[in-house]
Order: C-alpha cells, then sequence, then structure tokens
C-alpha cells in the first residue's frame, strides 16, 4: 500500500474541508421550509436552531479525547460520514421535537467534523512544514457558495428529500475519495498518555480570540441584511449582498493567507488582519451610501478571513502532545462565541439600533489587534 505524501495529503484534507462547506451551505435553504413545515413563530424557531449550536458544542471536547485515541485520520473519515447521514434529520423530521433532537445530532457531527479535520490540518501543516491552515478554510468558503447555490437550484428543481440524497450521495463520494489520501493514524494517535487534561491556560488564551472572531462572524452572518435593510431601506435581496460580499473577501483573503503568514509570520498577519476588519466593518457601518457600506464589507471580510484560521493552528501547536484537544478547546469557545454574539447583538439593539449593536464586532476586532502576539505559536512546525 503506498503511503499518502503530505502533498496529496494537503489536498485530500482540502476536499473535506470543501464537503462541509458544501453541506452546510445546502442546510440553509431548507431553514425557512423547515419553519413552515413546523408551524411555529420565529422565537420559537430561533430557539429549536439553536440545538445545531448546542450538539456542535457538546461534541467538540469529546472529538480532542477520540483524537487523541484513535487519531484525526479515523476521526476525519467518520466525522465526514455521519455528517453526511445526520443531514436528512433536520430536512425530514415532522415534528418540532424531532426537529431538535436531529438537530443536536447534526450539529455534534458538525462539531466533531470541525475539530477533526482541522486536526489532520495542522498534521499536514506539520508533514508539509509550511503553512496550509487558510487554504483549507478557503475551500470551506468555496464549498458554502457552492452548496449554497447548488442546494437552491436542485431544491426547487426536485425537492427537498431527493435534493438531500444528491447532496449527501456527492458528499459521500468526496470523503471516501478523500479519507484515501490523509496520512497515516500514527501522526497524532496517542502523543498523549492520558486521553483526557484540562486545556492549558494558553489554549484557552487563543480560544478567547477565537470566541471574538467567530462572535464577529456570526453577528454580521445574522444582523448585516437587517441593518442595511433599515438603514437604506432597500429590499431583502440587495440588502443581503453585504455579507455575500463579505464572504466572498473571506473566500479570497483565505486562499492568499498561507503564503502572507509565511512571508510576514501570523502575528503580523492576525494584527494587520483585525484593523482591517475593525475598519472595514465600522466604515460598513458609518457609511452614507448601501454601494458604500457593501465595499466596506469587502474589506472587513478580507481581514476576518485568515483570523480563525491561524487561531486553530496555534490551538494544535500549544499542545504538542495532544493536538486534538487544543484545537477542541479553541474551536469550541469559537462556536459558543458564534452562539452567544447574535443574541448579544440583538439585545444591544432593543436599546439603540442594529448599525450602533454591530459596533461591538468592531470592538472585539480591537480586543483581537491588541492580543496579537498569543498566536505566535502557529509558527511552528
Amino acid at each position: 500500500m503506498t503511503v499518502p505524501s503530505p502533498s496529496q495529503a494537503r489536498w485530500a484534507v482540502g476536499a473535506t474541508f470543501l464537503l462541509h462547506g458544501i453541506l452546510v451551505g445546502a442546510w440553509v435553504p431548507h431553514i425557512p421550509l423547515a419553519k413552515e413545515r413546523l408551524e411555529v413563530g420565529p422565537g420559537v424557531f430561533g430557539l429549536a436552531l439553536l440545538a445545531f449550536a448546542g450538539g456542535a458544542v457538546c461534541a467538540m471536547p469529546v472529538a480532542g479525547v477520540l483524537i487523541n485515541r484513535f487519531g484525526s485520520r479515523s476521526m476525519t473519515a467518520a466525522a465526514g460520514l455521519l455528517f453526511c447521514l445526520t443531514f436528512f434529520g433536520p430536512i425530514l423530521a415532522p415534528t418540532l421535537p424531532l426537529f431538535i433532537l436531529a438537530g443536536f445530532l447534526m450539529g455534534m457531527a458538525i462539531g466533531s467534523m470541525d475539530v477533526a479535520m482541522n486536526a489532520h490540518g495542522i498534521a499536514v501543516e506539520k508533514a508539509l512544514k509550511r503553512p496550509t491552515m487558510s487554504m483549507l478554510h478557503g475551500c470551506f468558503s468555496i464549498g458554502g457558495m457552492l452548496g449554497t447555490f447548488l442546494g437552491a437550484a436542485l431544491l426547487e428543481a426536485l425537492g427537498e428529500a431527493q435534493q438531500a440524497v444528491i447532496v449527501s450521495g456527492l458528499c459521500i463520494a468526496i470523503q471516501l475519495g478523500a479519507a484515501r489520501h490523509f496520512l497515516g493514524a500514527y501522526v497524532d494517535k496517542g502523543l498523549s498518555g492520558s486521553h483526557f487534561a484540562w486545556p492549558t491556560r494558553a489554549t484557552i488564551g487563543l480560544g478567547l480570540l477565537c470566541f471574538l472572531a467567530l462572535m464577529i462572524e456570526g453577528s454580521i452572518l445574522d444582523w448585516a441584511a437587517i441593518m442595511m435593510r433599515e438603514k437604506f431601506l432597500l429590499d431583502a435581496g440587495f440588502a443581503a449582498l453585504g455579507f455575500g460580499f463579505y464572504q466572498g473577501g473571506m473566500a479570497l483573503t483565505r486562499f492568499t493567507g498561507d503564503w502572507i503568514r509565511l512571508k510576514v509570520g501570523a502575528v503580523r498577519m492576525v494584527a494587520a488582519s483585525a484593523l482591517l476588519t475593525a475598519c472595514g466593518t465600522a466604515l460598513a457601518l458609518l457609511a452614507p451610501t448601501p454601494e458604500l457600506a457593501i465595499a466596506a464589507f469587502v474589506f472587513a471580510g478580507l481581514g476576518l478571513g485568515n483570523i480563525a484560521p491561524v487561531l486553530f493552528a496555534g490551538g494544535g501547536r500549544l499542545e504538542p502532545d495532544a493536538p486534538g484537544r487544543g484545537i477542541a478547546a479553541v474551536t469550541t469557545l469559537g462556536y459558543t462565541g458564534f452562539l452567544c454574539g447574535p443574541p448579544l447583538i440583538g439585545f444591544v439593539a432593543e436599546a439603540s439600533d442594529v448599525a450602533t449593536a454591530l459596533f461591538l464586532t468592531v470592538a472585539a476586532a480591537l480586543i483581537i489587534f491588541a492580543f496579537a502576539r498569543s498566536v505566535q505559536p502557529a509558527d511552528s512546525y
């Protein structure tokens, strides 16, 4: 049996990030249909959607333990297939309790896969002795866009169940093909003598920065279109362009992030990225025209895109005897920020307005800028 090269493994893990994004993107068009099928109000449905994030947060620490026991190769392959299978649950759930249960299970698959594929990405990066995490996250961004467009087209043409079968089948084929080229389990299996230990203070520090980074992303995801619509009185489609171009900026910068990190180092790149995020977001919130706001969101996305990949890389390297556990700590706190950010913006907006509340994301970016030196471990190979 031929041992996969680090270069082959890099593209194989990239394919896994791609399919992860495809599944997430293909789920998005189902969300309004699920709300209509369950016949619940926005408040109840919003709480039901928390099951997805809850499942992810619960699964992530467990995934770190399992990676140490079995290796990220096996966990990435298994979690990817599990995500493909649990994709059907929320789509077909006929009642609210079953939807919540299915969402929790799908969230567990998403969280486990997130930790596992990032851990294997760290192993590939170490084998290559050069950065690759930004490229991998760029594959996720491309997958998210492809999944959304493909999922919406198939949904309109064929229906919910048929769309799920085609998307899931495609992703299973990608996963089975990619898994053959992962690095061996030896790269990170059983590096720690114990399968569970509390994360270090340094790892938690990176996790808190990841909390802020994903809080920014989640808040812009949920509130940018609302801010654009309220401020400029736009129709919903045009208002959503702010986040669409924001995601485009994130995808673009992730495919150049590894080269930039190699040239200037993780600390300088994260500091510059955080400052660009803060300035771009502030300009978008203060812009007098929608066109200028959309352009500013592009620059904000260019800044934010590379922060989380570097934080994940740093988390894995801060615990070299258990990289899965380090990444689990960072991603768990990150997902918590993604979950907590939008409600926090909503509470502040109740007392002011959405644009003012979104300045909290500017403050979060400036905090990341102030503590950018914490990501120095990401440059150790």
